[in-house]
Parts: structure tokens; C-alpha cells; sequence
């Protein structure tokens, strides 16, 4: 090799490490320009507050791609272990469920404004119940002596509760609709802006309000026995959509803070609200538990207490009962000490069982709960069949006494001597 070969070889030698460099570059600053790209587009996409705006994202997300599509084997192992392919799903899985979370906040904000004059409405004939259910109290006192025109105001003041109860819970529905049924997925401003409602509403008071009144209606006047079904009926649909209330008002209260105070508050402050919060939500909940548990005791003792009275009232002493297998196995006793006995059921079988129990109180006995029906109908066929039994005995006794009369007038008529 002669000396001008030796020297150009050696040039090149010298010169590759200059000749990569330009490229090392271009693959750095492509790697670069992606990752910094791709980060100002997940920030857009994580702001973004219109659908609007995340359309447009939507086609900024195409042009990124195109724009890189060429170098995705270059980006394949410079972003090992992910790929060109994977960031670019990640980042429009993260646009679809920003568009779905922006979509049911926009939805929610329509249907909050439909909703707004609803419970405006509800609240006013809330409002407008309380008057007329303090009038029907009042008339309760003045009507003592007319039993007529008490049975009236009973009446009117029953369907008046039960209509507060309904618009109650049609309040309740009217608040909670827009956001949904699963409140965990609920962000701190929805949380914030529910229990502002909650609260602004005075939702809690108002169901502890209408509840103490349909315990105060128990204690007010005597009730019949035809009064107790529709009592059982809203009681247990009461406290039922209560029960639904107050889950709800927990997750509000357990899972989100007092407006402002994770913006405003250190950490340890913003776990005091937050525990305030929740003790509150608790301590609220609990309060009307307890009213509807003086409210079922109360029903019950004015419900069985009155149907033992149909018996006591006219001399048949049975067992003392206070719910609904105390009353069975009171009246299966009775009835096998009247078969035990032989003594006359119709006072027990006529005028009470079937004037009284069957007419007045079979609707509120057969309800679950109570007696329900399996049961009821056992007692009834038991009642059914003493006096059944009865009218048998009687029935052989006289036609024994018919035909011991028709026996001695035969014999009488066989000894007469003839002419």
C-alpha cells in the first residue's frame, strides 16, 4: 500500500466519529421531539373541559402519529420495553375517557337545570304540607267528641303524611338523579356541589321532620283496624327509601371534604374536616335511624294492643300477645280450650272473629311482617272449622231429639187398643 493510500485511510479513520454524530443527534432529537409531544398532549387532554376541545385533540392525536409513524422502529427501542404502538393506545384510551368523563359532566349540567325547577316545586308543597299537616293536628283536638267528624280529619290528615312522604322521596330522586347512580364515581367538585344541594335543602331535617310526624299521628288519636294497612304499607316503604338515603348520604360525607378545604387546608387540617365531615354525615344518619325505630315500635305496640282489645272488649281472655306468632299461638290455645271445654265459640267464631278480625284486620294481618297471609289463612280455617264442629254437635243433638220424639210417639201410638 503506498503512502497516499496509508493517508487517506487514516483521514477516514479520523473522520467516522464526526460522520455519526449528526445521525446520533437526529435520534436523540427525535426521541425528544416525541416524548415532549406526547407530553404536551396528555396534559391538553387532562384539562380539557369541552367536547370541543378534546375533537380537536382528537385530530392533534392523528397528526402526532403521522408525524412519527416513520421512525416507529427507531422509537420501538428507544422507548423499550414499550413501544410506538402502545404509547399511542394509552394516550387515546386516556382521550376516550376524558370525552366520557366531559360528556356526563356537560349531560349532568342540563339535566341539573331541568331539575332545578323541580326541586323548587317539591320544596315549595313541602312547605305548603307542613301548614295544612299543622291545621289537621289542631282540628284533631277540636274534633275529640265528634266521632264523625274526627274519623274525617284522621283521614285527611293520613293521606296528608303519606302525600309529604312521596314528595319527600320525589325531592330526594330529584337531587340525586343528575349524578348517577355509582357516587364513587363522583370527582371533588361533583362531591362538593351534591352536598352543598344536600344541605341547602335542608334533606336530612326534612325526612326527620316528616317522620316525627307519623310518629306524633300514632299517639294522637285511636285508630281502627282498617287504618293499619296503609300504616304498615308507609312505614315499610319509608324506611326503605331512607335506607337508600342514607347510604348515599355516608358516601358524600365518608368520601368528600367541606367545600374549599383540600384547597385551603394543610394536609393535617384537610384530615380533621374530612373526619369532621364524616362524624357529621354519621352522627345525621343516625339520628333518624333511631326516630324510625321509635316509629316501628310505636306502630306495633298501637297495632297489637288494639287487636288484643277486639277480644278483651267483650270478655274473651286469651294471651297477652305483642307481635305476630304471640297472636297465633294465642288464638291456637283458645281455640283448643273451647274444643277441650265444649263451651259455646259463637261470641269468639261470630262477633269477633269474623265481624271484627276477618272484616276490619285481615288486610294489616296478612301483611309480611305481621301475621302474613300462610299463617292467617292456617288461623282462620282453625276458627272456620270450630265453629263448624259446633254447628255438627248441635245438629246430631237435635235430630236425636227429633227422633227420640218420633220413637215414643210411635211406641205411644203402637199400645194404643184397637176398636
Amino acid at each position: 500500500m503506498g503512502r497516499s493510500a496509508l493517508c487517506t485511510l487514516a483521514f477516514i479513520i479520523v473522520l467516522i466519529p464526526f460522520l455519526t454524530v449528526p445521525a446520533q443527534e437526529s435520534d436523540f432529537a427525535i426521541k425528544r421531539d416525541f416524548e415532549d409531544r406526547a407530553a404536551v398532549l396528555r396534559t391538553q387532554i387532562d384539562a380539557a373541559v369541552s367536547t370541543a376541545q378534546l375533537d380537536s385533540l382528537k385530530n392533534a392525536i392523528d397528526g402526532f402519529e403521522m408525524d412519527f409513524s416513520p421512525h416507529s422502529e427507531f422509537l420501538d427501542k428507544a422507548l423499550y420495553p414499550e413501544t410506538f404502538t402502545s404509547r399511542m393506545k394509552e394516550m387515546r384510551e386516556r382521550h376516550e375517557r376524558t370525552l366520557l368523563r366531559v360528556r356526563t359532566i356537560e349531560s349532568q349540567g342540563t339535566r341539573m337545570a331541568e331539575m332545578e325547577g323541580a326541586i323548587q316545586t317539591l320544596t315549595y308543597r313541602l312547605d305548603t304540607l307542613s301548614v295544612e299537616r299543622d291545621r289537621l293536628f289542631a282540628e284533631l283536638k277540636v274534633n275529640k267528641t265528634n266521632a264523625t267528624a274526627l274519623r274525617e280529619t284522621v283521614r285527611r290528615l293520613e293521606n296528608m303524611l303519606q302525600a309529604r312522604d312521596k314528595l319527600m322521596f320525589a325531592l330526594v330522586d330529584s337531587i340525586f338523579m343528575p349524578y348517577g347512580q355509582d357516587l364513587a364515581t363522583l370527582d371533588d367538585v361533583q362531591r362538593e356541589a351534591l352536598s352543598t344541594k344536600l344541605t341547602d335543602n335542608n334533606l336530612v331535617n326534612r325526612v326527620y321532620s316528616i317522620a316525627a310526624d307519623n310518629v306524633r299521628f300514632l299517639g294522637a288519636t285511636e285508630l281502627q283496624g282498617k287504618d293499619y294497612a296503609a300504616l304498615l304499607d308507609n312505614y315499610r316503604q319509608f324506611a326503605g327509601r331512607w335506607k337508600g338515603l342514607s347510604d348515599k348520604i355516608q358516601a358524600v360525607g365518608i368520601a368528600g371534604q367541606m367545600p374549599g378545604a383540600a384547597r385551603t387546608s394543610s394536609p393535617k387540617r384537610t384530615e380533621s374536616v374530612t373526619a369532621s365531615s364524616r362524624s357529621s354525615a354519621a352522627a345525621q344518619v343516625q339520628q333518624v335511624d333511631s326516630l324510625l325505630g321509635e316509629w316501628n315500635a310505636r306502630l306495633q305496640k298501637s297495632f297489637w294492643s288494639a287487636v288484643e282489645r277486639e277480644f278483651t272488649s267483650r270478655q274473651i281472655q286469651i294471651m297477652p300477645f305483642s307481635d305476630g306468632p304471640g297472636f297465633s299461638a294465642s288464638i291456637r290455645t283458645y281455640v283448643q280450650s273451647l274444643q277441650t271445654s265444649g263451651d259455646d265459640p259463637s261470641v269468639f267464631v261470630e262477633e269477633i272473629w269474623k265481624a271484627k278480625i276477618d272484616k276490619e284486620w285481615r288486610d294489616a294481618l296478612t301483611r309480611d311482617g305481621m301475621l302474613g297471609k300462610e299463617e292467617y289463612a292456617s288461623l282462620d280455617k282453625l276458627v272456620s272449622e270450630l265453629a263448624k264442629t259446633k254447628f255438627d254437635l248441635k245438629f246430631v243433638l237435635y235430630a236425636g231429639i227429633i227422633g227420640l220424639g218420633a220413637l215414643v210417639l210411635w211406641w205411644l201410638l203402637a199400645r194404643k187398643p184397637k176398636a
